[in-house]
């Protein structure tokens, strides 16, 4: 587990990628206004377009640069290999791992009714990533696979309060791919966004 600052930690289940994280860059070229004040609550629709517009104009899924805004300060993130409690340890975290030239292009993005406690909606935003990973010296070359990530909208203020994300491809696959892309049983990378949207 990482500690971070205004009691966010970063904890990794996988411990290939806790031995990476330890190689990440210190620091972030992120300039995002903390003290904004919260976004008034809308419909999960309202919310749905005013997130999947910010993402579309931001891609923060790989720059970080969130709009603070959308998201409550009890957020939390969870994907197969980490869990990260707290907005700014979130964006700070994407920032430090991916370098400036990759890309979270929205394939799409839907809205489901739930009936979890204190959850109005969930907004699933289905994106293809690409680009390179700031490991050390290096930057490791991605290939293209398809996110799958669920923005739990909290019912009290339609903010985002949960995010979990699903690969279309294993953790293991995603990092030989970066080291051994030569290896025949690897999955092929995710086809450009044009043919995925494709009906």
């Amino acid at each position: 587990r990482v500690r971070l600052a205004r009691r966010e930690t970063e904890e990794y289940v996988n411990p290939v990628t806790a031995a990476v994280s330890q190689l990440l860059p210190s620091s972030t070229s992120l300039e995002i206004d903390w003290s904004k004040a919260k976004a008034a609550k809308v419909s999960p629709s309202e919310a749905l377009d005013r997130l999947e517009a910010g993402l579309r104009a931001k891609e923060w899924f790989v720059t970080g640069d969130i709009l603070p805004e959308l998201f409550a300060d009890e957020f939390l993130f969870e994907d197969p290999d980490v869990r990260i409690e707290g907005v700014e340890a979130y964006a700070t975290g994407v920032s430090r791992l991916f370098d400036s030239g990759s890309r979270a292009q929205i394939i799409n993005a839907t809205l489901a009714e739930t009936d979890l406690a204190g959850i109005a909606a969930i907004v699933t935003v289905t994106w293809r990533l690409s680009g390179r990973v700031n490991i050390g010296p290096l930057r490791l070359e991605l290939k293209p696979y398809v996110v799958y990530t669920d923005l739990h909208l909290r019912d009290s203020d339609s903010l985002v309060v949960y995010q979990v994300d699903r690969f279309s491809i294993p953790s293991w696959d995603i990092l030989l791919s970066a080291v051994a892309p030569w290896l025949p049983f690897l999955a092929p990378p995710a086809p450009p966004v044009e043919e995925a949207a494709a009906p």
